[in-house]
């Protein structure tokens, strides 16, 4: 697959990499309440909530970025849409704090900056508990000065970089960065841009791409290929032909994650399945798609398309680091990725 020797001159190769990560970019706001001191309210029934610590972090697209970087690819490009507001400052100031280049994201006033309130409840003896989200969307359609703005920076930014990822994660069609004309206009580009990867990820939507690689999961899979599917779960069999349906709608390569049971690659008509690794401490799995894409990506950037599978164990064995950091969207190291391949072929 890729010998230890292999990986340290694929991630030496990763640091003059320029990718572009186009899309959904969120605000993680992490809100620690101490309830012991709490008290009531003078004017209402209800103990308050003192908030005596903050943390903020890129998520949705902005947890491929910091994984991306955190894998030590050289120049991170963002292109997303913030609300002029004090969450867009501070997701900005994020993103470049973590070495993310912002030249090309977009400000608008009547844009909301996406973000998810996440409160810590703390108690006595350092109990602490997160509480029910608080989610901030936007609730329109962004003005067509914006989306022109949004197309406009990616024809300038295209020619600049070796690989895209678009993260496509907003619920509702038309409400986030990825519009319909966004994603046709990333198609098109993908057909003139051969050379260049393209890479989707996207919830909802990940059957409307065509001409670039895609990254479902194995129920986004299912639910693309049979819209209506209401099931509970999708076996390996089942999610193996949506890889091949897919493939033959979107005519590129597609993965398929399959959590614990690793990923599915259909690429040059050919499939194979990479299997999942386990762990035997404690999971988190928020973010693990994500660093799957950060590991697949720059591999694909840096080998050439042809290395699918090479860049789907990668991705699977950064997965597999990212999901055991709880309470957190992990990142994983070269060091901690080449660390975690010895581990592997000890046990061999």
């Amino acid at each position: 697959m890729i010998c230890e020797r292999d990986l340290k001159t694929l991630f030496s190769q990763f640091q003059d990499l320029r990718i572009l990560v186009i899309g959904d970019f969120y605000l993680d706001a992490y809100w620690y309440i101490d309830k012991t001191r709490s008290t009531l309210s003078l004017e209402t029934p209800w103990h308050t909530n003192p908030v005596v610590e903050q943390r903020y972090s890129p998520g949705a697209a902005g947890t491929v970025t910091n994984n991306l970087k955190a894998l030590g690819v050289g120049t991170v490009y963002t292109l997303g849409v913030i609300g002029e507001d004090g969450f867009g400052e501070t997701l900005q100031t994020c993103l470049q704090e973590r070495g993310c280049r912002t030249d090309f994201m977009v400000s608008a006033s009547n844009w909301v900056t996406p973000t998810y309130l996440k409160p810590i409840h703390r108690g006595y003896e350092d109990v602490q508990t997160e509480g029910p989200r608080f989610d901030i969307e936007n609730q329109a359609p962004m003005a067509d000065s914006v989306e022109k703005a949004v197309l406009n920076a990616l024809q300038t930014c295209i020619p600049q970089v070796d690989g895209i990822i678009i993260g496509d994660q907003m619920p509702h069609e038309n409400l986030g960065v990825i519009t319909h004309r966004v994603r046709e206009n990333l198609c098109d580009l993908a057909v003139a841009y051969p050379d260049k990867i393209f890479f989707a990820d996207s919830r909802e939507r990940i059957g409307s791409y065509q001409n670039v690689i895609i990254k479902p999961n194995r129920f986004e899979a299912q639910r693309a290929i049979v819209p209506n599917w209401d099931g509970k779960t999708v076996g390996i069999e089942s999610a193996k032909r949506c890889a091949v349906s897919l493939a033959e709608q979107t005519q590129n390569t597609v993965f398929v994650t399959l959590g614990e049971q690793g990923i599915l690659v259909y690429h040059n008509d050919q499939l194979t399945h990479i299997p999942g690794i386990s762990n035997a401490d404690k999971i988190d799995p928020v973010g693990a798609g994500d660093s799957v894409s950060a590991g697949i990506v720059p591999t694909l950037c840096s080998l050439g398309s042809e290395a699918a599978v090479e860049a789907a164990f990668l991705g699977n064995l950064i997965a597999s680091i990212t999901v055991t950091k709880i309470g957190t969207t992990g990142t994983a190291t070269p060091e901690e990725v080449l660390e975690k391949y010895w581990s592997l072929n000890e046990r061999i």
